[in-house]
């Protein structure tokens, strides 16, 4: 499974739309109405990010709605890349 942990809650709802046609096709929404439903409050969450009643009812915890917890792996990625330096990445693809 791949995730993309700098994607944000507004970016989730709005492929959801791009892509409501195909979730319908494959029977994980009944209609569009439904899918617009189901992004409206992705879209919410976005904005209230403390609403653990809509985190609830998608499924989502701190882990994607709390961004510095989501966002923590690519930074301690980051930092770790600029501690091993130029010398130390070349080294490590030998």
């Amino acid at each position: 499974m791949q995730y993309h942990p700098e994607i944000g809650l507004d970016e989730v709802a709005g492929a959801l739309r791009r892509q409501g046609g195909s979730l319908v096709e494959a029977g994980l929404a009944q209609d569009n109405d439904e899918v617009e439903a189901y992004a409206r409050q992705v879209d919410d969450l976005h904005r209230e990010p403390g609403r653990r009643d809509l985190a609830w009812r998608l499924g989502l915890d701190e882990q994607v709605t709390d961004e510095r917890q989501r966002l923590a792996e690519m930074r301690n990625f980051v930092e770790a890349l600029t501690r091993l330096g130029r010398e130390g990445l070349l080294a490590v693809g030998k």
